[in-house]
This record gives structure tokens, C-alpha cells and sequence, in this order.
């Protein structure tokens, strides 16, 4: 009986397998669409999953000149974790490289201490190279820099990388940080160009980080500057020999703090440089200083733009005027993304943005404030660091899974016939409503720590604190009061305050928040917050924000399955496996139900 068990599972498990591959639950990642409610475009927009199955995507790279062939690589996308993947132009997802480096986290992301893995990719057509940038933890468990290179066809690029080079000696005499590490990298004019932070550890900082930033016996703070092989170059300001070992053969430019961003156009260089408070875009000259030396005050000082609040400046791109990609006035701007802190609660806007402004070549000034293109509006934790102009669109690869568990590159399109339903000019999310309505002057949500006067708004707090008050006998006592009183706003109150002493548990905290959002002294007339002019639709939308449902279980589970298993490919033997041990064992219970019968 064992036998022909084990033998009618297999042939289930097969035939659900077969079925599972050719004709999928989702054979397109389109079908189910209930991600796009967490983004927010400009107007005639529209915005689709281009690829998907990825491990914390942390950027792309657009092959300049793609082959004809379906098979044929069209973008790069590199994954934090070690893996450089490739994808070609019928959107198959190959793996071109992996394993050439170690590290664990001592934290997963959202966490900040899990920032550190593959962070830069650039390539080289002529030679066929392909450059990425890393952090990673040597034999003695030092985390430190480095950059690799691996060789593929000249031109089109390979689905496999050939052999590969690391450039170890650049940075064999310094660490890197689990905060401020190596970053973007650009070739141009024969030369490769790359960003190094600071080597800033948030978890055990040091006095005089910003002092590296400044010498030029260290790579780090500096934009460096090289041969395609990793050799210095003499023609670098600060050049004395060839000498692998000695920072300043290599060094640029000098005086940044976590440069992660990095854009040269028409021979003019640009670089997104993240401050402790602050950040900036500035356009960088060959041996100039960028002054960060500890303030926030110097990372102001000679800048293109400054974003007060920091957001978490990332990659830039341009799109030049001469393009279809995107009509005027779209083209011929910089796109930036904004990636905020991992870890910062979702319920906050800062970051998690894409911005456009306008630059003028010909003044070297910017001629207009940036402005949101894109913006995630979700209330899962996301952070945006993956994004390149393609032949097509903006691609983006949102670092951290979707609310389903699901990990994809995003292709922005304009196409007006289908636009996108979510607007930025109607975007009325919760998180755009309590920043637009100045709430995080006063509280503080999450660790964005941005207001102190009013009391603390996470979910668990604010329940606690409200629930304890309106269950009070003083509470009651207070409601009693103000219903005898025939003044405004406590007249119009009643029937509200009676309805939030008519509930219970999470309704009455709601019921409550929602009253209070609106009219602030329904039931205090002590308190010291404004009126904020939301309407009852808004004011709804920012309760159950701030005081959401638990997710059902279901909802867990499938986040977790997919997050472990983020290959759509293999959840579908998962699938088959169990579907088929299901099956089995209704047919063998069938038999055994006939035989007995018999």
C-alpha cells in the first residue's frame, strides 16, 4: 500500500506541476493589482510590474544598447544580499553572479543595520565590463569596501559573467561601516568613478568620522576616481605615484558624508550626499572640497539643493530633452529618489519618494525646486533605492517586499489612455494628510521623532493612553459637564460624545480619534491643538491609520511564505508539493472506501 501511495502522489504531484507551470494562478504579475493603491503618481502616468521574484532589490543598470534578441540582457538588477541578476528583453530573470563575497547582517533590514551588502553597478559597453560596488566581511570578520568587476560581451553584455576582478587593494587598510559604506559607481570617459562614505558607525560612532572625510591618506568621504583595471590615475588632483595602497592617487574630490548618489552628464558631475539632519545635490570639480566636517551647517555650504528634513537622497538619472521616454516638460530633468530610513514606521512621509527638478547647463544652477514625480503611500515599511531611466520608462525596485510578500522591478510609463488611478494632486493617503495638515510639527510618529509638543501617535500608545481616559469615571463626569453647556463647539458635540461612550474597546478609541481629529475640544475643552479643517472622510482616513486592524492570520502566513520563498517558481513546487499530498490521500481514501464496499 506504501508503494502505490508514494506512486499516485508523484503522479499528481507531476500533473499539478505541469499545470501549475504552463497555466499559473498569476501567470501575469499584473493579476492581482492591490500594490498599486500604495503608489502615487503625477497625472497621465501609469505604473506596472516589469519583473518580479527578487530579494531586496537594491539597484539597476540599463544596458545602453541592447541586443535585438529576446534572449538578449536589457537591465542589471543587483540584489543586496550578493546576487547580481540580469534581465533580458523578454523579461526573463537570469542569475549573472554570485557568491564572490561574504557578509551577515547583524540585523535584517527594515533595520538599518542590515544596509550593507551590493549597493553600486555600472557598466561598461565597450569592454563589456560590468562594475558593481560592495561591502562585505573578510577573514577576520572586518567589514570593509571593495569593488569588482566581471567580464562579459562587449556591446550587449552575457546572461553569465566571465571572470572576475576585485580592486581589494584600494581599500585593504580601512573598514566600512554598517552605516556610511561604498556606494554608486559611473564610467566615463574611459574612467571609473565611485562614491565612498564616510565609514560612519551609528552603532558605535566615533568622535572624528567626518576627519576621514577630509584627509587624503583615506578613500573614504571621497569620490574616487580610476583605470578600468582599479590603477590610479595621474591626471587625479592629488597624484603622486602608482602606488595601489595610497588613498590619494585615487581621490576626486573630498569632503562628503554618505555620497549614494552619483550622476555625471555632459561632463558634469553630480552627486546626492546624505547629512544627519539634512540633505544635498551638489555638482562636484575635480579636486574640490565638499566641507563636511560634522554639521549639518556645512552640508548647506555651496550646494545645488538642500532637502530640510534629510529624505535619504539615493540614485539620481537624467533624462535628456532629446527623448520619447517622457514628453515635456518631463524631459530634460534629473529624477532623484528618496529612500528615508528603512526602519523609520511607515506612517510618515519623509522619503520613500521620487523628485524631479530642472538644471541649466548653461548657468550651472537649478532652476526649479524639486518636485514629487512618484510617491509610496503605503502603510507597510518600504524604502526606495533601485532606480534608472529606461528605453521605455522609469523602472524602480522598491528594496523591501510589497504588503503580499512580493519583491519586483516597477516600470513607470506615461500613457495618458491608462493613467494611473492614484494621483499626487489626489493623493489624500493618511500619511500625506497628517504632514500636509502640519501634524508632525507637533507629535511624533514612529521614530521620525519630528514633534514633541503633542503627545506620541503610535498605534499602541495612543490606544493605551486614550483608553484609559475614556474609561475613567472622570471622563464621564467631564461628558456630563459639557452637555449642559450650550456654547460651541460643545452644543453640536453631544450626539458625538454619547456615540464615543456608547462603544467599546478598539471602536470607542476610534470613534473617539475621529471626533477629535475634527473638533479637538469636542470633549476637552483644555486642549491646545488646532482646528485642522479636515472633513469627516479625511478625518476617517487618518483614524483608521493610526488605529489599523491586526492583520489576520492568513494575511501573516502568506507575507511570510512568499518573503521566505520570493521565486514564484518555486512557491509552485511548494504548491504542488502540498496540493498533491492533498489529493492523494482523498483518492486513496476513495479506494479504500470502494474496496471495502466490495
Amino acid at each position: 500500500m506504501t508503494a502505490r501511495y508514494f506512486s499516485v502522489q508523484l503522479i499528481v504531484f507531476f500533473l499539478l506541476l505541469t499545470v501549475l507551470l504552463f497555466c499559473p494562478p498569476t501567470s501575469k504579475a499584473e493579476e492581482n493589482g492591490g500594490w498599486k493603491k500604495d503608489w502615487a503618481l503625477e497625472k497621465g502616468f501609469n505604473i506596472s510590474i516589469d519583473t518580479e521574484g527578487y530579494h531586496f532589490p537594491s539597484a539597476i543598470a540599463f544596458v545602453p544598447s541592447p541586443g535585438k534578441g529576446p534572449k538578449d540582457p536589457l537591465y542589471f538588477v543587483l540584489e543586496l544580499r550578493g546576487k547580481i541578476k540580469v534581465v533580458t528583453n523578454n523579461r526573463s530573470i537570469y542569475t549573472f553572479a554570485e557568491d564572490f563575497f561574504t557578509f551577515t547582517p547583524k540585523q535584517e533590514l527594515p533595520s538599518f543595520g542590515g544596509e550593507n551588502g551590493l549597493a553600486g553597478i555600472c557598466l561598461d559597453p565597450a569592454n563589456g565590463y560590468v562594475f558593481v560596488t560592495f561591502a562585505y566581511q573578510d577573514e577576520h570578520n572586518v567589514l570593509r569596501n571593495n569593488i569588482a568587476r566581471f567580464d562579459s560581451e562587449p556591446g550587449t553584455f552575457s546572461l553569465k559573467a566571465g571572470s572576475m576582478t576585485a580592486f581589494t587593494d584600494i581599500f585593504s587598510s580601512e573598514g566600512s561601516s554598517h552605516s556610511h559604506q561604498i556606494g554608486p559607481c559611473q564610467v566615463s570617459d574611459g574612467a571609473l568613478y565611485v562614491a565612498v562614505g564616510d565609514g560612519f558607525d551609528a552603532v558605535s560612532p566615533g568622535w572624528h568620522d567626518y576627519k576621514r572625510s577630509q584627509g587624503l591618506d583615506s578613500v573614504l568621504g571621497k569620490i574616487l576616481r580610476m583605470s578600468l583595471d582599479g590603477k590610479p590615475l595621474k591626471s587625479n588632483p592629488f597624484y603622486v605615484d602608482d602606488d595601489v595602497k595610497k588613498a590619494r592617487n585615487y581621490i576626486w574630490a573630498v569632503g562628503f558624508r554618505n555620497p549614494f548618489g552619483l550622476k555625471i552628464v555632459g561632463g558634469h558631475m553630480f552627486v546626492a550626499d546624505n547629512g544627519p539632519s539634512v540633505d544635498r545635490i551638489l555638482e562636484v570639480h575635480k579636486g574640490g572640497n565638499y566641507l563636511w566636517d560634522g554639521t549639518d551647517t556645512s552640508f548647506a555650504t555651496n550646494t545645488m539643493v538642500v532637502f530640510v528634513p534629510g529624505a535619504g537622497v539615493t540614485q539620481l538619472d537624467y533624462l535628456p530633452l532629446d527623448t520619447n521616454v517622457f514628453p515635456e516638460p518631463y524631459a530634460g530633468r534629473f529624477y532623484q529618489s528618496q529612500c528615508g530610513d528603512p526602519d523609520t514606521d511607515p506612517k510618515t512621509t519623509m522619503g520613500r519618494d521620487i523628485v524631479m527638478f530642472d538644471y541649466s547647463f548653461k548657468t550651472n544652477k537649478v532652476v526649479s525646486p524639486p518636485s514629487a514625480f512618484l510617491r509610496y503611500a503605503g502603510t507597510t515599511f518600504q524604502t526606495l533605492a533601485g532606480m534608472a531611466l529606461g528605453p521605455d520608462g522609469l523602472y524602480i525596485a522598491p528594496i523591501l517586499p510589497f504588503s503580499d510578500g512580493r519583491s519586483a522591478v516597477l516600470k513607470v510609463t506615461y500613457d495618458p489612455e491608462n493613467s494611473h488611478p492614484y494621483t499626487l494632486e489626489e493623493d489624500t493617503s493618511a500619511p500625506v494628510l497628517l504632514e500636509s495638515k502640519g501634524c508632525y510639527g507637533c507629535h511624533t510618529l514612529g521614530e521620525s521623532g519630528w514633534g514633541t509638543a503633542g503627545p506620541n501617535l503610535d498605534s499602541e500608545k495612543l490606544v493605551a493612553r486614550v483608553s484609559e481616559r475614556l474609561g475613567s469615571e472622570a471622563y464621564r463626569a467631564r461628558v456630563k459637564e459639557l452637555d449642559r453647556l450650550e456654547t460651541e463647539p460643545y452644543r453640536s458635540y453631544r450626539e458625538e460624545r454619547a456615540e464615543v461612550l456608547g462603544k467599546s474597546g478598539i471602536e470607542r478609541v476610534r470613534t473617539w480619534t475621529k471626533y477629535h481629529i475634527m473638533e479637538p475640544k469636542f470633549d476637552n475643552p483644555e486642549s491646545a491643538m488646532p482646528k485642522l479643517g479636515i472633513n469627516d472622510k479625511e478625518a476617517e482616513t487618518i483614524t483608521l491609520y493610526l488605529v489599523p486592524d491586526a492583520p489576520d492570520t492568513r494575511t501573516e502566513v502568506y507575507y511570510d511564505f512568499n518573503k521566505f520563498i520570493p521565486q514564484l517558481r518555486y512557491r509552485y513546487l511548494v504548491y504542488a508539493f502540498f496540493l498533491g499530498s492533498a489529493v492523494t490521500l482523498l483518492i486513496v481514501g476513495v479506494y479504500r472506501g470502494v474496496r471495502k464496499k466490495k
